[in-house]
C-alpha cells in the first residue's frame, strides 16, 4: 500500500472519529429542551405567529442519530380561526451512522402521530399561509444559483438510499374556503409504508375520510399496493395496486422509467363493475329518468396505455356500459405540437333505452308550450381557432344504433383535421334495405368557417323507417335522394344567407296509407253535383314515382320540376322559399288523368284532366295553405270537360271569378244558387 493511500484512509478514519465523536457530545452535553424559547421567540420574531412547545425535544445516538418531539402547535394568522393552524402530538425521525462513511443513507421509520392542519381562505381571497411564503428576495437568487448547485452536486448522490417505514396517523386537514363557501376536510388519515430500498419490495397504504361541501361527498378512499426501485436502472413498479373511491374499485400495474434525461412509462387498469346512478346518487347529484330503468347499473372498463415525455400511446381501451362495449386505441405524438389518432368501435346501443321515458317527455313538452317565449339573443359564430393546430386522423365505426325506434347499422365515419381543415370522409350507413353515403369539409382557417357537404341517400324503404319512426303504417315505397351543398357561418342565420347547391329526390313504386284521394275528389265531385258518397274503399292512395329537383343560391331555393304520377292522379309543383326572409310561394297542381282501375273504385271519368291547384305561400313557419279556385276555375273554362259539366259552368263562373251570366247587367238572377257549392268540397268525409 503506497503512502498517499495510507495517509487517505487515515483521514478518512480520523473525519469518521471525529463525526461520531461530535454526535456522542451533541447528545451527551446539548439539552434541545432548553433552546424551546429561543425557538418560539425567533418564530415570533419571523412570523408573528406562537410556537408551543407542550412536550420535550430529545436525542438519541448509536446506531440511529435520531431526533423526537412531543407535542407542539404552530399559532394560526391574525384574522383566522382556530387558534392553531398546526399541531402535532408525536414526530420522530432518525438515520443510521455507519452507512455514512461509505456513501449510504439509511433513514430510520419516519413517524408523524396527530398532525392537524388546518387551512382556509378569507372572503377576500387572503390565505393563513400567505405571510409564511412571503419571499424577501433572496428566494430568487437562490433559484438562480440552483442549477449551478445541482450540477456540482451531480456526483454527490448517495450509492444507495433506504428508509425503514413511514409511519403517519391520526392526520387531520381541513380547508376552508370562505371566499367559495366550500369546506373541505380528510380525516383520521394514515399513511403506512413498509421497509423500502433498493431492488425491495415495500407495502403501502393510505387511507382517510373525504367530506366536501359542495358536492356532497362523504367517502372512505383506500389507495394500497406493492412498490419497488431499481436506483441503477432508475426504475419504479407499483403492482397489486388496489384504489377504492365512492363505490368504484381500480386495479392494475404501474411503471415507470427516468434514466439519462429519458422518461418512459406504462399503466394496465381494470375499473370493476359499478353502478352509475349508485355513483351519481354517492356524488349527491339525481340519476336520470330513462326509458328502461335497468340501464346506467353497469359500468367497466380495461386500459392499457404507456408513453414517453414526448409521446403516449393508447394501447387498448374497453369499456362496457349495460349491453355495450366500446373498444379504442389511439396514440399522441409530440405534445410540443400533438398529432392525434384515434379508431373507435361500437358494437351495439340502443339510445332509446337512455332517452326520458314518453311521460316524462309529454310533461317537458307541455311545460314549454306553456312557457313564456323568451326573447333570443342573435347566435354567435363560435370560437374555432384552436381547431386550427388539430392534427388529427380518427375512425368510427358502430355495429348497430337504435335511436328513435330506428335501426341503423354498419356506420363508419372516418375524420381528419389538419391545418385548419376538418374533413369527415366516408361517412356511411345502411338502413332499411338501403344505405347513406356522403362526406364534408369544415375549414376554419378564416375569420368565419366555410363548410361543404354532399351525399346520397339509396334505395331506402319506407314503410320500415316511417313505421318504426312513427308508430304507424303512413308510406311505402323506395326513396332515393342526392345533395351538394356549401355555406358560410355556423349559427342558423349564417347558413341561412349562404347555403347554396343542388338537392333531390325520388321516391318510387309508394303507396300514402290512410287516405284515399281518389274516394275524396270523387264523393267532393258527387256532392256538387248532388249525389250521395259512394261505397267504402281502401284508406290507400298509389303512386308510381314522386320526383323532384332543387338549386339553392344564398338560402334562396327553387323547384320547378315537383311530379307525382300514379294511375290516378299527375301532380306537378314549383315555387320558391326564401331561407333569410323566411318566406315561401309554392303551387302544386293535382290533376285527375285516368280512372281508378287498379284502386279499387268506381271511375272517376267526370273528373279527368281537372286540375286542383294547391297553394302554399307566406311565413315559413306559418303558410297559408289552400284551393286555388280562381285557377282551377280558370281551367275549368277552356272547354277540356265534358259536356256533362257545362251546366255548373254558370255557378261556377258566378262564385269562383265573380263574372255574371249571359245577357245580365251584372245583377245575380233569381234563380242563382244562395250557397257556394263548392263550400265544403275538399273537407274530411
Amino acid at each position: 500500500m503506497n503512502k498517499t493511500l495510507k495517509i487517505g484512509l487515515m483521514v478518512i478514519g480520523g473525519l469518521a472519529a471525529l463525526f461520531i465523536a461530535a454526535c456522542i457530545l451533541l447528545v451527551l452535553i446539548v439539552d434541545p429542551n432548553e433552546y424551546k424559547a429561543e425557538i418560539s421567540k425567533a418564530v415570533k420574531e419571523q412570523t408573528g405567529r406562537e410556537l408551543k412547545f407542550e412536550g420535550d425535544i430529545s436525542f438519541n445516538f448509536f446506531p440511529w442519530l435520531g431526533l423526537e418531539v412531543g407535542p407542539m402547535a404552530l399559532g394560526n394568522a391574525p384574522g383566522f380561526a382556530p387558534d392553531e393552524m398546526v399541531r402535532i402530538n408525536r414526530a420522530e425521525a432518525s438515520i443510521r451512522l455507519l452507512p455514512l462513511l461509505s456513501g449510504d443513507v439509511a433513514v430510520g421509520v419516519v413517524v408523524l402521530d396527530g398532525l392537524t392542519l388546518n387551512l382556509a381562505k378569507n372572503k377576500q381571497g387572503v390565505t393563513n399561509w400567505d405571510d409564511l411564503t412571503k419571499s424577501d428576495g433572496s428566494g430568487d437568487k437562490a433559484a438562480e444559483e440552483k442549477p449551478a448547485a445541482e450540477s456540482e452536486a451531480k456526483g454527490g448522490q448517495p450509492e444507495s438510499l433506504s428508509v425503514e417505514g413511514v409511519e403517519i396517523v391520526n392526520a387531520n386537514i381541513v380547508y376552508d374556503d370562505m371566499q367559495a363557501g366550500k369546506k373541505t376536510s380528510v380525516t383520521d388519515l394514515s399513511l403506512v409504508v413498509g421497509a423500502v430500498g433498493d431492488k425491495v419490495r415495500f407495502p403501502f397504504e393510505l387511507k382517510f375520510r373525504l367530506k366536501l361541501d359542495d358536492p356532497k361527498i362523504d367517502t372512505n378512499p383506500v389507495l394500497a399496493g406493492l412498490a419497488s426501485f431499481d436506483q441503477a436502472a432508475g426504475t419504479i413498479q407499483v403492482d397489486e395496486l388496489k384504489f377504492s373511491l365512492l363505490n368504484l374499485e381500480l386495479t392494475g400495474l404501474l411503471f415507470a422509467k427516468s434514466k439519462d434525461g429519458a422518461l418512459s412509462y406504462s399503466a394496465e387498469l381494470k375499473l370493476a363493475k359499478a353502478s352509475v346512478r349508485q355513483l351519481m346518487k354517492e356524488l349527491g347529484m339525481e340519476a336520470p329518468a330513462t326509458a328502461d330503468p335497468k340501464v346506467l347499473e353497469a359500468l367497466s372498463a380495461d386500459l392499457k396505455v404507456n408513453g414517453s415525455d414526448t409521446a403516449v400511446s393508447l394501447e387498448n381501451l374497453t369499456v362496457k356500459l349495460d349491453d355495450t362495449t366500446l373498444t379504442a386505441e389511439g396514440s399522441v405524438k409530440n405534445f410540443d405540437k400533438p398529432a392525434l389518432s384515434l379508431t373507435a368501435n361500437v358494437d351495439a346501443i340502443d339510445a332509446d333505452r337512455y332517452l326520458p321515458p314518453k311521460s316524462a317527455k309529454s310533461e317537458n313538452e307541455a311545460g314549454q308550450e306553456t312557457a313564456p317565449a323568451a326573447k333570443e339573443e342573435p347566435a354567435q359564430e363560435p370560437d374555432l381557432a384552436a381547431l386550427r393546430d388539430l392534427d388529427l386522423k380518427a375512425k368510427l365505426t358502430v355495429g348497430k344504433l337504435k335511436v328513435m325506434n330506428l335501426t341503423i347499422t354498419e356506420i363508419l365515419a372516418q375524420l381528419t383535421a389538419r391545418n385548419g381543415v376538418l374533413t369527415a370522409k366516408p361517412l356511411s350507413l345502411k338502413l332499411y334495405d338501403g344505405g347513406f353515403n356522403g362526406q364534408g369539409v369544415l375549414n376554419v382557417t378564416g375569420p368565419v368557417a366555410a363548410w361543404a357537404k354532399s351525399g346520397a341517400l339509396t334505395d331506402v324503404q319506407a314503410q320500415g323507417l316511417i313505421t318504426d319512426l312513427m308508430g304507424k303504417d303512413m308510406l311505402h315505397g323506395t326513396t332515393n335522394a342526392k345533395y351538394d351543398l356549401k355555406g358560410t357561418g355556423l349559427t342558423p342565420d349564417n347558413i341561412k344567407k349562404s347555403i347554396s347547391g343542388t338537392a333531390s329526390f325520388a321516391f318510387t313504386d309508394g303507396a300514402v296509407m290512410g287516405v284515399n284521394v281518389a274516394k275524396m275528389l270523387r264523393d267532393g265531385w258527387n256532392k256538387l253535383k248532388g249525389k250521395p258518397a259512394g261505397k267504402d274503399e281502401p284508406a290507400k292512395t298509389d303512386f308510381a314515382e314522386l320526383l323532384g329537383s332543387a338549386t339553392l343560391t344564398n338560402g334562396y331555393i327553387e323547384n320547378k320540376d315537383l311530379l307525382m304520377k300514379s294511375p290516378l292522379l299527375r301532380v306537378t309543383g314549383k315555387g320558391w322559399a326564401d331561407l333569410p326572409r323566411n318566406t315561401t310561394d309554392y303551387t302544386a297542381v293535382v290533376t285527375v288523368v285516368g280512372t281508378l282501375e287498379g284502386q279499387d273504385g268506381a271511375s272517376l271519368e267526370d273528373l279527368k284532366g281537372l286540375p286542383l291547384p294547391i297553394y302554399v305561400k307566406g311565413d315559413l313557419n306559418d303558410p297559408s295553405i289552400g284551393l286555388d279556385m280562381k285557377a282551377m276555375g280558370e281551367a275549368l273554362f277552356k272547354g277540356t270537360f265534358k259536356q256533362g259539366t257545362k251546366g255548373l259552368e254558370q255557378q261556377l263562373k258566378q262564385n269562383i271569378l265573380g263574372t255574371p251570366k249571359t245577357g245580365t247587367s251584372g245583377t245575380t238572377s233569381g234563380d242563382a244558387p244562395k250557397t257556394n257549392p263548392l263550400k265544403g268540397l275538399f273537407k274530411k268525409q
